[in-house]
């Protein structure tokens, strides 16, 4: 596994999931709460509003916590949500710029506990950027607004989304079986910071690497299109179709992949 390799500083990223959560509350402000989000089976986009709240006050408390073997209990968390769901978009930015602002202050070097390789509150800043991102996404696709990503945060998303995933399909019960050494080159495009990564699915896993190889399949396109492919926010046969994203050698990898990946 790869280690992590941060685009931005500490302090950047904190101040990009605040951005990104003005992002996030504006487009909520402008739609209808009770809509459904089809990309989050049972949410709405009000119930995705408490949840990136939620998440944002959730890594300042890991970071308050400090290290720790186990992680705080989102339950214990006094939120303070507000009484009625149109507050939701002012404590939503209220919460992410009162979390951005400890995260900062603690410093990248913090220890905490995180589910991923890297036990510090840098860690929780890149994933709440990404986190609030994708839910951005969600909140569009639900009330019909074709959403638009920088491409170079796209690809920090694509790195970041290999860095933990090892970290949260070991949690399953019965962790699947993804291969028998096949691979799965992703290349990149759009910004500067592009980037290449190769995944070799295994019996027990997979293993991934950054760089230029040839794969059994590649998935190759801008990286505003290719993550939110590789995130199940678009579909992968339409982003083909449009000539958004395409796809070179064995499709089967391409499709075992993102039936395995899928958070």
């Amino acid at each position: 596994m790869a280690e992590p390799s941060y685009g931005w500083e500490h302090g950047a990223y904190c101040a990009m999931f605040v951005a990104e959560t003005d992002r996030l509350a504006a487009v909520a402000r402008g739609g209808d709460l009770t809509a459904p989000v089809p990309t989050c089976p049972g949410w709405t986009v009000a119930k995705l509003l408490k949840h990136v709240g939620t998440a944002h006050a959730w890594a300042a408390a890991m970071v308050r916590a400090g290290a720790s073997d186990t992680p705080v209990a989102a339950r214990s968390l006094d939120l303070g949500l507000p009484d009625e769901p149109s507050g939701l978009p002012d404590w939503l930015t209220a919460g992410a710029r009162e979390s951005a602002a400890y995260l900062r202050e603690a410093g990248p070097d913090a220890p905490a506990w995180t589910f991923g390789p890297v036990p510090h509150a840098r860690f929780w800043g890149r994933r709440m950027l990404h986190e609030t991102l994708t839910h951005r996404l969600d909140a569009e696709l639900a009330l019909g607004i074709t959403p638009r990503i920088a491409p170079e945060v796209a690809a920090d998303t694509i790195d970041e989304f290999l860095t933990i995933l090892p970290h949260t399909l070991a949690r399953a019960a019965e962790p699947p079986a993804y291969g028998s050494g096949e691979t799965l080159h992703i290349h990149t495009s759009g910004g500067d910071r592009a980037g290449e990564w190769t995944i070799t699915l295994e019996p027990d896993g997979y293993t991934w690497e950054r760089g230029h190889a040839k794969g059994d399949a590649a998935l190759r396109g801008d990286a505003a299109a290719v993550m939110p492919v590789l995130l199940r926010r678009a579909d992968l046969a339409a982003a083909t179709g449009a000539g958004d994203v395409e796809v070179l050698g064995d499709a089967a990898v391409v499709a075992r992949w993102l039936e395995l990946s899928a958070l």
